[in-house]
């Protein structure tokens, strides 16, 4: 199982790209985003997988979706997730690593469709949750 996350903050989402030529998306801004390993929990997969990619800590909010990578075929599991930490430390995987207001991303031509649908549309859900779960905080 792949778990994904959807890390949005200050009103942006993290969006990374890999550094290796021979993925299928190599050029496609992603989701940062890992394999569950052995009996790993998803969500413990997931916080692990940001740390290890981008150098952040989360809280994941809330389940997105759960799909069929258009890559791969693997199982995917999407999570809404807030950062903990602020400083972005990309590993040797990625070539880059970059905030994007959902204007931004309608401008992109290097995403996934799905994805871009996801964030465009999708994820104002997403972000209403957010802004009232730091209202009640």
């Amino acid at each position: 199982m792949i778990v994904c996350a959807t890390i949005v903050g200050d009103g942006k989402v993290l969006l990374v790209r890999h550094s290796s030529e021979q993925k299928p998306d190599y050029s496609d801004w992603l989701l940062p985003a890992g394999k569950a390993v052995g009996g790993e929990h998803l969500e413990e997969a997931l916080k692990r997988e940001v740390r290890e990619e981008v150098g952040l800590t989360i809280q994941i909010v809330s389940k997105l979706v759960e799909h069929t990578d258009p890559y791969t075929g693997d199982r995917l599991t999407n999570f809404l997730c807030t950062p903990l930490t602020s400083r972005v430390d990309i590993s040797s995987e990625l070539s880059e690593a970059r905030w994007f207001s959902q204007n931004e991303i309608k401008d992109l031509t290097n995403i996934h469709p799905g994805l871009k649908q996801l964030l465009v549309g999708g994820l104002d859900f997403g972000f209403r949750s957010l802004r009232r779960r730091s209202e009640n905080a």
